[in-house]
């Protein structure tokens, strides 16, 4: 067991504890999901992180998008966040894919999980049919303003985000986001992922969380179809 890691074994068993240390995932977007996720989970010593992301960084991201400041605007996401990451010096791997979500994107065939960290449902639309392909576990999260959402999809088990927002669609303009609401969707985008990859019984199969941030309301809705 990693040393930094001390604090972190008691609430998980020695088995997980190794597991999660060989814990491999995709975060698909490296904004503001992406960072608060890359950061949780390099600071709980899983193996491996790819990162997927094709933008460049502008100063309208800096309120949310934790690794990165004024000096990275202009530069490739992906590269920039996975200069920081390194420079922890902890012992996640860290590999920078600067491309954008397709049907045509290969998917490594080591990730386990699959977290979404993308802006709008067209992508998270063709992200999902790609974690179904190649079975695996796809841990949707967003916000908008005080207000988000978490869910897990479990390809045979859950039904579909398609499913779940079939009628959403993409904005046009600018979403409102700040930077605490966007760092606790992350967070419990991490713990989902966490307890699904664990196969944990208490995690959100067939099961949508709803935040209400502005009066810190918290709603379970059971989203299984018959």
């Amino acid at each position: 067991m990693k040393e930094y890691l001390k604090r972190q074994t008691e609430i998980f068993s020695e088995e997980e504890n190794k597991k999660i240390e060989g814990l491999n995932v995709m975060i698909a977007g490296t904004g503001g999901l992406g960072t608060n996720q890359a950061q949780h989970l390099i600071r709980m010593g899983i193996n491996k992180i790819y990162l997927y992301d094709n933008d460049k960084i502008e100063i309208t991201n800096l309120n949310r998008q934790i690794l990165y400041g004024k000096d990275d605007i202009g530069k490739y996401k992906v590269n920039a966040a996975q200069k920081h990451l390194d420079s922890y010096d902890l012992d996640t791997e860290i590999i920078a894919k600067r491309e954008k979500i397709n049907q045509d994107t290969e998917i490594p065939v080591d990730v386990d999980l699959i977290f979404d960290a993308l802006d709008n449902f067209e992508s998270r639309f063709i992200l999902e049919e790609l974690a179904v392909q190649n079975n695996i576990p796809f841990i949707h999260g967003g916000i908008e303003s005080w207000y988000g959402q978490v869910v897990a999809i479990i390809p045979g088990e859950t039904v579909r985000l398609q499913e779940v927002f079939s009628g959403a669609e993409t904005k046009s303009t600018d979403v409102a986001n700040f930077s605490p609401g966007v760092s606790i969707i992350a967070s419990l985008q991490i713990i989902e992922g966490l307890k699904v990859y664990l196969k944990r019984e208490d995690c959100l199969k067939n099961k949508l969380l709803l935040i209400d941030l502005k009066s810190c309301e918290v709603d379970k809705i059971d989203i299984k179809i018959e």
